[in-house]
């Protein structure tokens, strides 16, 4: 029962999810707030496919650094399988979810990684936290990264936040930073991520 409620909480957070995705970083993250903007439309404007921004900010060492905003966007198919989870003890309302993707578009490659869940009383209200490690390329530029997921769900009402690890980006994506967004649209998964990378000239 937890795991078929944990799948359908999962998405039911993706299909709703168009909406508030805001972001909070301490002072010691300055730097890392100027070069990601937030998932809030009506502060970023929206990027043609492919096309970026170019910034030029001032580094922690007072050195000039060129990073550049793009929007990538594509589809997504998902897989999640239950895993025995860490409180096995009868009716516990803790899940646990091996997370299994496969990216089209401009992000091409795969993820694994896992969900952890959260069940209550109330109908309708619960919340989850997830990490995956991508494989591939990102608009040609390849090597990984991490996702980090916070969902949660009050009463139907959803928000889910999902953002790149800093300094989780490896080979050619290498200071990736920013946030993504998930809708599912006639069945299909669809992301939309805004990101930075330093000028790779």
């Amino acid at each position: 029962y937890a795991v078929g409620v944990a799948i359908a909480f999962h998405l039911r957070v993706l299909i709703y999810e168009e909406s508030r995705l805001t972001q909070s970083f301490a002072s010691d993250f300055a730097q890392y707030r100027a070069r990601v903007p937030r998932w809030l439309p009506r502060w970023l404007p929206r990027l043609g496919k492919g096309r970026g921004r170019k910034h030029n900010l001032e580094n922690t060492n007072g050195e000039r650094e060129i990073v550049v905003t793009t929007h990538a966007t594509g589809t997504f198919e998902v897989k999640l399988q239950p895993l025995t989870a860490y409180d096995a003890a009868e009716g516990s309302p803790l899940g646990r979810m091996s997370i299994d993707k496969q990216f089209q578009g401009d992000l091409e490659g795969t993820s694994k990684g896992e969900m952890l869940t959260g069940m209550t009383s109330v109908k309708n209200s619960a919340g989850y936290v997830a990490i995956e490690r991508v494989t591939g390329a990102l608009n040609g530029r390849s090597g990984t990264f991490i996702f980090q997921h916070s969902g949660t769900m009050t009463r139907g009402a959803p928000t889910l936040v999902v953002t790149v690890v800093p300094d989780s980006g490896t080979g050619e994506l290498l200071g990736l930073a920013g946030a993504m967004a998930i809708n599912i649209e006639d069945g299909k998964h669809l992301y939309e991520l805004d990101y930075t990378l330093p000028d790779s000239h």
